[in-house]
């Protein structure tokens, strides 16, 4: 049985009222909206919600769950209190903390001087071992958010691999988002870095994008459901919306921008011969500085019924796909 190619573009982020205020026509295909999230902005649990059509937190998968994991695979609860232990010494006389400071240089927990370090360099050899040991750290903390293997056979990506399909995931939440799993949970360690180190930042995640857009290009024609994602608007959103300050509009418009050219390149290679639906997890209001409740949806096709929740997504895919 031959079935209707899908691919669906995952863009963590990409914000309705900046896509019309800036009118970025490659967002918008033939129908398009936005959608209500939910009271959990958590990346990992919006998108297991969109795979399943389920709520997940009710099956244990939540984000306070993922949080106490995480914190407990990083050692933060052995670094907060080394980190207290500094304040005490740094407020003791300097003659006596003078062999602690230089040893505190190198700290363990200096997470991003770190993976400032590690982009930097483009290398995981060159690291020290107290660098290693921190990136190896963040790494299995990262790695936590994985969706467990019962939520996994609900969703409709392993529905569709039963049925046949030929099914290609391209660092897509929460699934097998290795690179960029660490990235976001990097992000917080950069929202107040000063101007520089965040665009160094940004800058990597762009390069990383760019990577797997290029897998999804020669891919584009050796699968029937091909799903691809990119936190790099949710990271130049963190960075740079600030509507105040002209000069971070510029660089979150150079960012939306840049992006909707690569989006576009691809569109255009399956638009006549594949169904594609550009989604984001949520949108960003900059009023609380953090995410919105609602994210954006743009499709190809006619659908019998547009999304108005997370939940909608999953039967409406498995629709498409021929279910």
């Amino acid at each position: 049985m031959k079935y209707q190619k899908i691919i669906i573009l995952g863009i963590d982020c990409l914000d309705y009222r900046l896509i019309r205020k800036w009118a970025l026509k490659h967002y918008t295909l033939d129908s398009f909206g936005y959608y209500f999230v939910g009271l959990n902005l958590y990346t990992p649990i919006i998108w297991a919600k969109f795979l399943t059509g389920i709520d997940v937190e009710k099956y244990g998968f939540s984000s306070k769950r993922l949080s106490l994991i995480k914190r407990i695979k990083s050692l933060y609860y052995i670094g907060y209190p080394l980190t207290l232990l500094r304040k005490i010494i740094d407020a003791l006389p300097q003659h006596n903390n003078r062999r602690v400071r230089k040893v505190d240089e190198s700290s363990l927990f200096n997470m991003r001087s770190t993976f400032s370090k590690f982009i930097t360099l483009n290398s995981y050899n060159k690291l020290s071992l107290n660098e290693k040991i921190t990136l190896k750290l963040l790494m299995k903390a990262a790695y936590s958010e994985r969706l467990p293997k019962k939520l996994l056979r609900r969703t409709f990506v392993h529905e569709a691999m039963n049925k046949g399909l030929k099914v290609k995931l391209i660092e897509f939440p929460p699934i097998n988002d290795d690179i960029y799993s660490l990235i976001r949970n990097m992000l917080y360690f950069y929202v107040n870095a000063p101007p520089n180190e965040r665009q160094i930042f940004l800058d990597y995640v762009w390069r990383t994008t760019e990577l797997t857009l290029d897998i999804l290009s020669r891919r584009l024609n050796e699968h029937d459901l091909i799903l691809w994602y990119t936190p790099y608007i949710d990271i130049a959103s963190h960075m740079f919306y600030k509507p105040k300050n002209l000069a971070y509009m510029t660089r979150l418009y150079t960012a939306y921008k840049k992006l909707s050219k690569k989006i576009e390149e691809v569109i255009s290679k399956v638009y006549g011969d594949a169904v594609v639906l550009i989604v984001s997890d949520h949108g960003y209001n900059p009023v609380r500085q953090d995410h919105s409740y609602f994210g954006y949806w743009s499709i190809n096709a006619g659908v019998s019924k547009k999304p108005r929740t997370v939940l909608d997504f999953a039967p409406l895919i498995m629709e498409l796909v021929g279910n």
